[in-house]
């Protein structure tokens, strides 16, 4: 392995190791020194891989909104019919259960105040999902299976804001039904899309 095949590969590490910190403790809670003792390094090694433990946070976020942006890009494209595309990305908008890298970048979002560098990837993550859904609207439209009752961009902005709304009730401790929530999100879909998503 190269010196900065290493070196990356470390920075990997620090990390994942970062990620199961805030998994155990929250974000605002984790430190160099948790995150050193989880990667079973100095605290010293943490500062060497990164300028920061802020910049290893914003490493940490970034991943997890990337990971989380190419598993909704890749449930879109198994999907040929635009219908069964909307509907799939509906249901990994809508998740049974928040993962803990979901519960991670909710919780980035309360440090936009304090770590404005944060914004870029949050608007990021939002913009590319609309697009998601926007294109899915497009084709179906094109194809004569969605008859948009409203502009396509704001139903396809309406959807994310609902997914997001519906994944932010658990964090704040509101049980709902989950597929209840889904069902909803796919409610608006048929009423703006004038469509049947079955």
């Amino acid at each position: 392995m190269t010196r900065s095949a290493k070196h990356a590969q470390r920075r990997d590490d620090l990390v994942a190791a970062l990620r199961r910190v805030a998994r155990e403790r929250g974000m605002a809670q984790a430190n160099v020194r948790a995150v050193a003792a989880e990667a079973e390094v100095s605290a010293g090694s943490v500062l060497y891989y990164f300028d920061s433990f802020e910049q290893l946070q914003f490493a940490a976020v970034e991943g997890v909104l990337e990971e989380f942006y190419e598993r909704r890009r890749a449930i879109a494209e198994r999907e040929p019919d635009a219908a069964a595309r909307l509907r799939a990305l509906i249901e990994a908008g809508v998740p049974d259960v928040i993962s803990d890298e979901l519960r991670l970048v909710y919780e980035s979002i309360g440090l936009l105040r304090e770590k404005p560098q944060y914004k870029p990837l949050h608007r990021s993550i939002v913009e590319r999902q609309v697009m998601l859904y926007r294109s899915t609207i497009e084709v179906g439209t094109a194809l004569g299976a969605f008859r948009p009752r409203q502009e396509q961009a704001t139903i396809a902005r309406n959807l994310v804001a609902l997914e997001d709304a519906y994944d932010l009730y658990p964090l704040i401790g509101v049980e709902l039904d989950r597929a209840a929530c889904r069902r909803a999100v796919v409610e608006y879909a048929e009423l703006a899309l004038d469509c049947g998503l079955g």
